[in-house]
């Protein structure tokens, strides 16, 4: 229109580009690089630290005896029940996994179920490590990526703990009467705690909400569900009684009687566990656990032959264990990444 006046022109952008104002305490992609970096040589330790110790555990231990009673069997034999016990294992460790992501779901973030699979493997395959200690600030960043803190992150991993050794120790009551005899009701009195969780998972909230105002620290933000507890209970139980099936078919292959030595095997190797991961000075029970489990086998089988039975209980406990935490990490890391997909650029206004 004449006289009218005219529209305002966009102002002209600088053919040079501004950088926007970096917020204050963000990294810059300098420090970016450089954590990138440290978390890689952090990884890369790891992984050297744990073949170390696998190299270690390998040499440290006498496997003549085992030798000498394969000699002494059918080699297609020994190598079928060798797998076998290997496979019946690897399924029990399975188990564990699901029972520790039950508790991880109610009290460690919404996140899928590979990428709280990395953090449970990482953690597992942390025993066969010198020392444990090169695991943490890999576990802590990994938290950190999915925004579970360490006291959180700390808290599922004690509570699991808890869980595994209360269920192992039930399941051990029933070695009780091949073990000691008919003195064996003041066992009972093991299953009470577990009892508790179980029926009343409720309590676990209050005992953590009345730990926190002792520590005078908040109340907990999240809360455990009675499905996820309960969950996590009968999954672990689950996983000790068929993890111990391999003890027994290796027993019955040595010349152990089936029936009588069924409950020496399937809950005498809860028994041991759960007495190695007590003593916490021995790197993955070792010895304790062969020693409570020679105890119960001396029942069935003759020493000179329950030794070499214990020691590949042993072998094939290290090698499942092993198989299932490096696969099962090399595959949740991969889903995770995959499901994760590439990140979007942080907006630079």
């Amino acid at each position: 229109m004449t006289g009218s006046a005219p529209a305002p022109t966009p102002a002209r952008e600088s053919s040079t580009p501004v950088a926007a104002p970096t917020p204050t305490g963000a990294a810059g992609p300098g420090r970016r690089d450089w954590w990138r970096l440290v978390n890689q040589v952090v990884a890369v330790v790891f992984v050297v630290a744990l073949a170390v110790g696998l190299v270690l555990f390998v040499r440290g231990q006498d496997w003549t005896p085992v030798r000498d009673l394969t000699t002494r069997l059918d080699p297609l034999h020994v190598a079928v029940v060798l797998v076998g016990a290997l496979l019946i294992n690897a399924a029990g460790l399975l188990l564990g996994v699901v029972s520790w992501y039950a508790l991880f779901a109610d009290l460690g973030a919404p996140v899928g179920r590979w990428t709280a699979a990395r953090l449970f493997f990482v953690g597992f395959l942390a025993k066969f490590v010198p020392g444990r200690f090169v695991a943490l600030p890999v576990l802590l960043r990994m938290g950190r990526e999915i925004e579970v803190g360490p006291v959180r992150l700390a808290g599922v991993f004690l509570l699991s703990w808890a869980v595994v050794a209360l269920t192992g120790m039930t399941v051990a009551l029933a070695a009780g009467p091949a073990l000691l005899g008919g003195a064996t009701g003041w066992l009972l009195l093991a299953v009470v705690p577990l009892v508790v969780l179980f029926t009343r998972p409720d309590l676990l909230n209050r005992t953590l909400a009345g730990l926190a105002r002792l520590l005078r620290r908040p109340p907990p933000s999240v809360a455990a569900s009675r499905v996820g507890v309960r969950r996590a209970i009968t999954t672990q139980s689950l996983s000790w009684v068929i993890s111990g099936h391999h003890l027994w078919l290796l027993a019955v292959t040595a010349g152990a009687p089936p029936v009588r030595s069924y409950l020496v095997c399937v809950a005498g190797f809860a028994a041991a566990t759960v007495a190695g991961l007590l003593v916490v000075v021995a790197p993955d029970g070792l010895g304790v656990r062969e020693a409570v489990l020679l105890v119960g086998l001396a029942t069935v089988l003759p020493a000179s032959v329950a030794t070499p039975v214990v020691l590949a209980s042993r072998l094939v406990c290290a090698l499942s264990e092993v198989l299932v935490g490096a696969g099962g990490l090399a595959v949740a890391q991969y889903l995770h990444r995959r499901r994760s997909g590439p990140r979007a650029p942080a907006p630079t206004t």
